[in-house]
């Protein structure tokens, strides 16, 4: 009993957790360290609770000898997405690819999100790891058709045009650096990291990036397909096809 009590508790923690770190409106109001801090004590709630079932499983078997399945099976399940894979997630954005890369908190069609919880939906573009502040670089030649608050989930957005009916959209600004209409050169400066829209919890601030085809929001690939490196100011890059470089300085 006193397991599912702690259950019962736990997975309304975590719940809320993710419904506030989801909402724009609730994510920038709240204290930057709250949802990292509910999302610890739910994760050890869940943790505390699935070895709990564990060992009255094992003493039910014993006295009874009968099994109990559904209260492990609850836990184990609840362990997973709500411990281990975002505890394997942070390994991860704490890891720096050998090649000098920077790291891809949610790459493109992920069902996880920067944090490593599960999404309501596929994930859109790449999250490319970045610190506070860091300057946001343009991913390829254009012209800027939007740069502005978008008042969702990506915050602060700057939108850039490029040839062959591509278009490439960055999210989560904390500070804009072009206006609408500017003719921008890869790797230059067009804003800095934030947190703006949904709120990246300390150590996951990152650039959100897309790359949409013609007019249709709807219409997306993925960037990392035609990502070639780091921003190298001595490289010349494909002139009769978009070829992309990080957002971030490597």
């Amino acid at each position: 009993m006193r397991t599912g009590r702690v259950l019962w508790f736990a997975l309304p923690t975590v719940v809320l957790t993710f419904a506030g770190a989801s909402s724009p409106w609730v994510a920038q109001r709240a204290p930057r360290f709250l949802f990292p801090a509910l999302a610890a004590v739910g994760g050890a709630l869940v943790v505390f609770s699935f070895v709990r079932s564990l060992i009255q499983f094992v003493r039910r078997y014993r006295g009874e000898g009968r099994f109990r399945l559904f209260p492990v099976v609850v836990n184990v399940v609840a362990t997973v997405f709500l411990v281990t894979l975002p505890v394997m997630h942070l390994v991860r954005a704490l890891t720096a690819p050998g090649d000098g890369a920077p790291p891809i908190l949610a790459g493109f069609g992920d069902w996880l999100g920067s944090e490593g919880y599960p999404r309501l939906s596929p994930h859109r573009g790449i999250d490319v790891a970045g610190s506070m502040g860091a300057d946001v670089l343009a991913a390829a030649d254009g012209r800027v058709t939007a740069a502005r608050d978008n008042l969702d989930l990506c915050g602060l957005i700057v939108v850039i045009d490029h040839e062959h009916d591509l278009r490439t959209v960055y999210c989560h600004f904390s500070e804009i650096a072009v206006r609408v209409g500017d003719v921008v050169k890869r790797g230059q400066r067009i804003g800095a990291v934030g947190t703006s829209g949904q709120r990246a919890w300390p150590g996951f601030e990152h650039v959100h990036l897309e790359l949409q085809r013609g007019r249709d929001i709807k219409d997306i690939e993925d960037p990392l397909s035609k990502i070639v490196g780091c921003f190298d100011v001595m490289k010349r890059y494909a002139a009769d096809r978009l070829v992309l470089t990080y957002p971030v300085k490597c």
